[in-house]
This record gives structure tokens, C-alpha cells and sequence, in this order.
């Protein structure tokens, strides 16, 4: 048993490390604890340390990290967003904020959790990701029919679902069936719709819930792209970071939007439609399709249909109303956004794992996220006898 007064025989260098790699400073931290600078700047010289409980808000709510790493002897040697971000020019990785920093570290645990409950094999037989591979010379719209048929989603199909809640919920069942984990979670940043890790078992996409619904549909489908590259990738909100971008960097991006665009509103099934210009008619196409009007209204665009200002004046419209209904719909129940954040495959995976007598209830907790104690609540509302409702 821990006595909570000792001084804990945590890592200086590792509470260091932890801090500096999401890019907080101590006075950051120590806002964070109503503490002082310098009671941080003890902690990390080794004169005093934190109390076990506040460790655990340090590893589990600040740094992101497993409780666990503080106490290792030497610093852990790890990946960093220039080895994953391989198609982002440094400029951009560098001036990655905290928040996204904290997002990374926590899709890297994310990829290590599916590691420990997959014992190290492969999800499924063969996946996404083995079937196919995106390069500077691919062509976009073969590439994008011979997925849609991999996954066995026809347009008619795709038109039935008629929301694009609907449109992610299916989205995300058919690319986790075929080995593509998606995470998500609030960003509190909407400069990132969101982002991917490759792995060759475990890619995983996270996705920026705060984000409409459409926006999330689109990001699936750009991360994917970036994932065939076999890289890491960012989906950002505006248009202006990726014109600060130039040659191979510039073309990546510009390939994954048109990977995305192409996969959800093939151009041949577009064009079977009449280029009506009318809010009424982008909403028609949108709700067909299952996409955001912007999408819709970018498809006209790259055909001559429409000028740059038009498109410019109705997508700032149209982005506006919709971040105004996500900011109404937000918060809610702990346990649902939990249930929305990690997904039923995922969710399964561990209750399986745990109803198998395989992992302890201490590792369920961990693996979701959700205090041990707090567990049977959990179960209670979004579970069924570990069955997901």
C-alpha cells in the first residue's frame, strides 16, 4: 500500500519528458493544481514529488501517459508526431498545440491497448490497408471504386442511410470490420477535424467529435488516404493551412481531400444529377449522399459551375449554422460520450477479453477509460450482459 505522505520513487527525467513532450510549460501545470511554478520545478528536480492521487491526475488527465511510466528508471524512447506526420512539412508539426499533442500520445496508447488485447495478431485476415496502396501515381477514382467494392457499400446503399450521423456510425463499422480503428474525442481545438496513426496492424483514425457529423464523414475518408500512403496524416478545418503547404506536402493533401471527395460522391453518379444552383438542391444532393452541402458545393466548383466567392460566402453560412447545432448538442452523460468516443468494436473487444477471464477489472477500467468503481454504472446504462445495446 502506498503511503500517500512518502515521496514517491517517480522519475525526475520521466516527469520532465512527460510535461515537455505535449509542450506545457510549468506554470501551465501548476494553474492546473493551484500550485506554483516552483512546486512544479520541485517535482521535476527531485526535492519533493506529488502525492500518489495527484500523479494520477498528472499520468491519466494532464500528460496522457499510463501511471506506470514515472517510475521506469530511464526515459522511454517512442515515436514522435515528424516520424508518424511523414507528409506534414515540420513548420506544421512543430506548432501543434497541447491539446492535439495530448490527443496523439493518447491514440499511440489507443494503438498499444489494441496490441496487448490482440496478443500482437492481426485484427482481421487481411485488411484495408494490405489490400491497397496510395501513391503520387494512383489514379483517385479507380482506386476509390475498388475500395467501395472491398467494402461492399453501394451508392443506392449509402443513399438509404439519409443523415450523416447515420452515414459515420456505418462508415465506421465497415472500416473496423476491415481492420481501420476509429477513435474520437472532443478537440477543443476545430482547427483539426482530425488525424491518423499508421501501423501495419493497427492504424487507427481520430476523429474531432465536435465537428459536424458530415465534416467527421469527410475526415474518415481523408485519414484513410493518408493511411494507404502508409503515413500518419492531419485532416485540418480550413483550407488556408493547406495553402501555406508546396510540392509533395501541397499534393498529399490535395490527393486525400480528392480521395475523400471522390470516394463519398463519385463523380459519375454526381453528374447523372442536373447542376441545379439552389441552397435547395446542394441540400437535396447533400442528404443523398450523405455529406456536408460543402462538399456538394466544392463538386461544382471543380466543374466551373460556380465562382470561388460564391463557394467561399455559402461555406463560411453553412459552417457557421452547423458549429452553432454541435455547440448546442454537446456534453451530456459521461458514459454515452465514452460509449461514442471508443466505438462498440472496440468496447466488445474488452468486455470479451474481460468476460474470458483473460484481463482483470482494473484493466477494463484502464483500457475504457472509466474509474473501476465507476464501471457498473457504466455497464448499467450503454451495456447489456456485456453486449452492447
Amino acid at each position: 500500500m502506498v503511503n500517500m505522505k512518502e515521496k514517491l520513487p517517480i522519475n525526475k527525467d520521466v516527469l520532465i519528458w512527460a510535461r515537455t513532450s505535449i509542450g506545457l510549460s510549468t506554470d501551465e501545470v501548476a494553474d492546473k493544481f493551484k500550485k506554483t511554478s516552483r512546486d512544479i520545478e520541485e517535482w521535476e528536480d527531485g526535492t519533493t514529488s506529488p502525492t500518489y492521487s495527484q500523479l494520477e491526475r498528472l499520468a491519466h488527465e494532464i500528460y496522457k501517459r499510463p501511471l506506470a511510466v514515472f517510475f521506469f528508471p530511464t526515459v522511454p524512447t517512442e515515436e514522435t508526431p515528424k516520424t508518424d506526420f511523414r507528409t506534414l512539412p515540420d513548420t506544421i508539426i512543430e506548432k501543434l498545440p497541447p491539446e492535439i499533442l495530448k490527443l496523439y500520445r493518447r491514440a499511440k496508447l489507443f494503438q498499444l491497448y489494441l496490441e496487448e488485447l490482440y496478443e500482437g495478431s492481426n485484427p482481421v485476415q487481411k485488411s484495408l490497408i494490405d489490400s491497397f496502396v496510395m501513391n503520387e501515381r494512383s489514379g483517385i477514382e479507380s482506386i476509390t471504386k475498388d475500395i467501395r467494392k472491398e467494402l461492399g457499400i453501394t451508392i443506392d446503399e449509402q443513399a438509404r442511410w439519409n443523415s450523416a450521423e447515420t452515414a459515420f456510425k456505418k462508415w465506421r463499422e465497415v472500416l473496423e470490420s476491415h481492420g481501420v480503428f476509429v477513435f474520437k474525442d472532443a478537440f477543443k481545438n476545430d482547427t483539426y477535424s482530425g488525424f491518423c496513426l499508421y501501423d501495419s496492424k493497427y492504424p487507427i483514425i481520430f476523429v474531432n467529435n465536435s465537428m459536424p457529423d458530415s465534416r467527421q464523414v469527410f475526415t474518415l475518408f481523408h485519414e484513410l488516404c493518408h493511411l494507404l500512403y502508409r503515413s500518419g496524416g492531419i485532416d485540418f478545418r480550413s483550407n488556408e493551412i493547406m495553402h501555406t503547404f508546396n510540392g509533395y506536402y501541397l499534393n498529399i493533401e490535395v490527393s486525400c481531400n480528392k480521395f475523400s471527395n471522390e470516394f463519398l460522391v463519385p463523380q459519375e453518379v454526381f453528374d447523372s444529377f442536373q447542376p441545379l444552383i439552389s441552397e435547395t438542391h446542394f441540400q437535396h444532393l447533400a442528404d443523398y449522399f450523405s455529406v456536408s452541402r460543402e462538399v456538394i458545393m466544392r463538386n461544382y466548383l471543380d466543374r466551373g459551375l460556380i465562382d470561388e466567392n460564391y463557394y467561399k460566402q455559402m461555406a463560411t453560412k453553412w459552417i457557421e449554422k452547423a458549429k452553432e447545432h454541435k455547440d448546442e448538442s454537446t456534453g451530456g452523460n459521461y458514459f454515452y460520450n465514452q460509449k461514442a468516443y471508443l466505438g462498440d468494436k472496440y468496447i466488445n473487444l474488452v468486455y470479451r477479453k474481460y468476460y474470458q477471464n483473460q484481463i482483470a477489472i482494473d484493466n477494463v477500467a484502464e483500457y475504457l477509460n472509466i474509474k473501476a468503481k465507476n464501471l457498473p454504472a457504466f455497464e448499467f446504462l450503454v451495456m447489456d450482459g456485456g453486449k452492447l445495446k
